[in-house]
C-alpha cells in the first residue's frame, strides 16, 4: 500500500551479476517520492547491470548518477536516515 510506517531508511538498487533482472527508473522513482512523502530517508545504491548496459554507461552496476541520462539522474540521491 506504500507506507512506510516504523521504515527509517529505504535502499534502493538494481541487480547486478550473472541472471541479473532488469530494473525500471519508474520503480525508483515511486519508492523515492513515496519516502519523500513520509519522511523516510532514500538511498539509491546502483541501477543495476541491465539498465547500465542499456544506458551504456562506463559503470558496469551503474552506482555513478553522472553518467546516468539527465532526466533521472535525480534518482541518485543517497540519503541517510537521522540519528538521535
Amino acid at each position: 500500500d506504500g507506507r512506510l510506517d516504523g521504515i527509517h531508511w529505504v535502499i534502493v538498487g538494481g541487480e547486478s551479476g550473472a541472471g541479473a533482472r532488469p530494473m525500471k527508473p519508474e520503480w525508483a522513482a515511486s519508492i523515492q517520492a513515496a519516502c519523500r512523502a513520509q519522511g523516510v530517508a532514500y538511498f539509491f545504491k546502483q541501477t543495476g547491470a541491465v539498465l547500465a548496459r542499456e544506458w551504456g554507461l562506463d559503470s558496469k552496476k551503474g552506482s555513478d548518477a553522472d553518467e546516468w541520462p539527465v532526466p533521472f539522474q535525480h534518482l541518485g540521491e543517497r540519503a541517510f536516515p537521522v540519528t538521535a
